[in-house]
């Protein structure tokens, strides 16, 4: 088992709304609820942990609006933030928030909410809640020490507000729509000190490959906010959620595939869209419960204090089927090529003597990769629970030394985390026969449990960050420097006598620094160049493990139009250690590694253009370029080297139209490796890739009309164009690896009332 095992210190939310004409002096620890454009946003926290201009900031930081994330209406996190340079799908496309940043996986370790890591949880952050999306690119030992290399996505929940909202959104739609929201907000009894939120919604909707398979989600989020004095804020926060999660359907490549093919199809007998034998019940339950609490308070003009903490419960309830009985792989690739031959076998003529060539070579035998008639499947309960405590305190001081600016960031956190999975595994099913519907079967468990596992993680984080401007800060020099400290342990008990196991336990520390310069050439244009590094405590099959990776960058920033339109590039190198992946041999072979561990290394370029280019027309235009590839130089499994999007904002402010926005979107993704191939076979030859994903584009349009500012109606139409029937997502070539087909058009109608 994986645990990624730290908290990130963090910054506060966007701050509450203050009451019109009321003048507030923001802390630092907080940014604007007011953004330059519906499309862009002046100022980050997730960089040196309090409030900073992007074009003042030495690193990549991509912000998603509210008014971005309303135009789009997503279903999940990666909807919004395929717009961002560097961001790709990742696998598992109906849980997790996977996504892929500059060729890395954020699966395990990258998503904080409100800068308080949510570890390996099987849930998506609920769209309802969420006021802003900060995506932060590279590894940040300050932000994020345990991230992803590639970058790590910062969800800020939204915030109460001492202005009075209310408003009620209905949602309708072919599938992955059916959802009520409800928010409101303001000063409690008029109150200039005292405001609250109340935010909630549920969804009960279909998925696009059945009407019986549904996706469930409901979020609950109470909120309070107590200005205690002109300096001082507290805000608290209760967030609950539940969700239900359909697993996926059953899909097969089909056998007949040549080695490294571009766009393969499926297995006869399997349908692009439809369950293809996959039980309607097969899903991931989850509900989970967040307390967030934060203290901000002003010393005097030159220092400021936060004090934050969040304690989450988390439950999931898996209960899901999975194939069963399928041959390994390791024999089917062709010893002398090391393509993959999926209805053939390789062995030895002679298997009692050694190989030759000439007179002893390895033969290939016709062997059907599997039976359409009887495909083995098998269910797996595993339910897992987890407790995490997590504490945190920074402050920022300012001064200035003669001709010299200085901001000292400093700060402590400490995290504690305790989790258990119990599974039994497998529980007896009908073998799915494809020429047949298939009849509602709930598996036959074992009466006890066949795997009883814990993990557990203590962690201290002491930073600090030291930035010095020079020459009226036209020169930004940074260095950040952090100790972090843990005790990761993965264990598990003998289900036959109810004794823990020997403890894997990684009990170290590590220092974590970055370093940057930054130069702005003129008052909107800005060079820079930094080097940072993080680490992560890994317990991998069993074995404690440091994974680490660097990053060096060089950028450009440039603002335009007041702070309204910005256009920014970087080149990046990127390399980390000990990168696990789940094994897809585990899940036909349970004594199998749970995980693959490689290094890997990646560079690339990316542009981004974002904000107003117009009073009426705002844009997002972004390109990326990759070179990522495992040690052996293979493309790396889900990873496209080259990806762009574009998405449209067009505002008509006066005449009949007045009132009404249209948006259109489309997001490329290029050529991606579908599986992840032995790294040799018998004969020392590098195994090849099986197939790859051919390159497509994704399309969404949408049309907003507002009406005397009471009544919202948009109109989302999703791949317009109804390109389906190809596989749009992979990992392996079989179901619960990631491969996913793409889904047709979707047509969502949504109504807002403001009271």
């Amino acid at each position: 088992m994986s645990l990624l095992a730290v908290a990130p210190l963090g910054a506060q939310t966007t701050a509450p709304t203050a009451p019109e004409n009321e003048v507030v002096v923001l802390s630092p620890f907080t940014v604007s609820a007011e953004s330059a454009d519906r499309y862009r946003a002046g100022e980050a926290i997730s960089a040196v942990r309090v409030r900073a201009p992007l074009l003042d900031t030495a690193s990549s930081i991509s912000v998603i609006t509210r008014d971005m994330i309303d135009d789009l209406a997503p279903g999940r996190v990666f909807d919004v933030t395929r717009y961002v340079a560097g961001v790709q799908e990742g696998r598992g496309i109906q849980f997790q928030d996977r996504m892929i940043i500059r060729g890395f996986e954020t699966q395990n370790g990258a998503r904080t909410v409100d800068n308080f890591l949510q570890s390996a949880d099987a849930d998506n952050v609920e769209e309802s809640i969420i006021d802003r999306i900060e995506v932060s690119k590279g590894p940040n030992a300050i932000l994020s020490p345990a991230g992803a290399p590639g970058g790590s996505v910062n969800i800020i929940t939204k915030a109460p507000s001492f202005r009075p909202s209310r408003t009620l959104t209905l949602q309708l739609g072919q599938f992955n729509a059916q959802k009520a929201t409800l928010d409101v907000g303001g000063p409690i009894a008029d109150s200039k000190s005292l405001a609250y939120r109340l935010v909630g919604s549920h969804q009960d909707t279909r998925t696009y490959w059945s009407s019986s398979a549904k996706n469930k989600n409901s979020a609950v989020a109470p909120m309070i906010t107590w200005r205690i004095s002109d300096q001082t804020q507290f805000t608290a926060k209760l967030v609950a959620a539940q969700h239900e999660i359909f697993r996926e359907p059953a899909l097969i490549i089909d056998p007949a595939t040549k080695s490294g093919t571009v766009d393969p199809k499926l297995a006869p007998g399997f349908g692009y869209n439809g369950l293809n034998g996959t039980q309607t019940w097969s899903a991931v339950k989850t509900d989970s419960l967040d307390l967030f609490a934060n203290l901000t308070t002003t010393i005097n003009e030159n220092l400021s204090v936060r004090v934050a903490a969040n304690a989450r419960r988390y439950n999931s309830d898996s209960d899901q089927e999975f194939v069963n009985g399928l041959p390994g792989l390791n024999n089917r690739y062709n010893p002398y090529t090391g393509e993959l031959t999926l209805n053939q076998t390789w062995a030895l003529t002679n298997t009692s003597l050694a190989h030759n060539a000439t007179t002893n070579p390895y033969i290939a035998t016709p062997r059907a990769y599997f039976n359409p008639g009887a495909i083995g499947v098998r269910g797996q309960i595993q339910w897992t629970q987890a407790e995490t405590a997590n504490f945190q305190t920074d402050a920022v001081l300012t001064h200035q030394l003669g001709v010299v600016s200085s901001q000292t960031v400093v700060g402590f956190g400490y995290s504690r985390q305790q989790g258990y999975s119990r599974v039994k595994d497998p529980g007896t099913l009908p073998a799915i026969d494809l020429s047949k519907p298939t009849a509602y079967a709930y598996p036959v468990y074992p009466a006890n449990l066949t795997a009883h596992n814990g993990n557990a993680y203590t962690n201290m984080q002491g930073f600090i960050n030291q930035r010095l401007g020079f020459f009226e800060n036209r020169l930004y020099l940074t260095g950040g420097l952090l100790r972090y400290s843990t005790k990761t342990q993965s264990w598990s008990w003998n289900v036959n006598t109810g004794i823990a196991n020997p403890r894997s336990v990684l009990d170290d520390g590590k220092n974590l620094w970055n370093l940057s310069a930054l130069y702005k050439v003129r008052d909107n244009v800005s060079l820079y160049a930094s080097r940072s590094i993080n680490a992560s405590p890994v317990i991998a099959n069993n074995q404690p493990l440091w994974r680490s990776g660097e990053q060096d960058e060089i950028g450009f920033k440039t603002e335009f139009a007041g702070g309204k339109l910005s256009l920014n590039g970087a080149y990046f190198q990127i390399a980390q250690t000990n990168v696990t992946v789940p094994n897809p041999a585990r899940q036909n072979d349970p004594t199998a590694p749970e995980q693959l561990v490689s290094d890997l290394k990646n560079k690339g370029y990316e542009f981004e253009l974002m904000g107003r280019v117009s009073d009426n027309l705002s844009v997002i235009a972004t390109y990326s370029h990759l070179k990522m590839r495992d040690a052996l130089g293979r493309m790396v499994r889900g990873v496209a080297d080259n990806n762009a999007s574009t998405l449209l904002s067009y505002r008509f402010t006066d005449g009949e139209a007045k009132g009404l926005t249209l948006n259109a979107g489309v997001s490329y993704s290029g050529k991606r490796a579908g599986d992840a191939p032995i790294n040799y076979t018998v004969l020392n030859v590098t195994g090849k890739t099986f197939f790859f994903l051919k390159a497509h584009a994704v399309d969404t349009f949408g049309a907003t009309y507002r009406l005397n500012d009471r009544y919202t109606f948009r109109l989302n139409v999703d791949n317009m164009f109804d390109r389906k029937n190809y596989l749009a997502v992979a990992g392996g070539v079989f179901w619960g690896t990631g491969l996913t087909t793409a889904t047709g058009r979707n047509i969502r109608f949504t109504t807002t009332v403001n009271w």
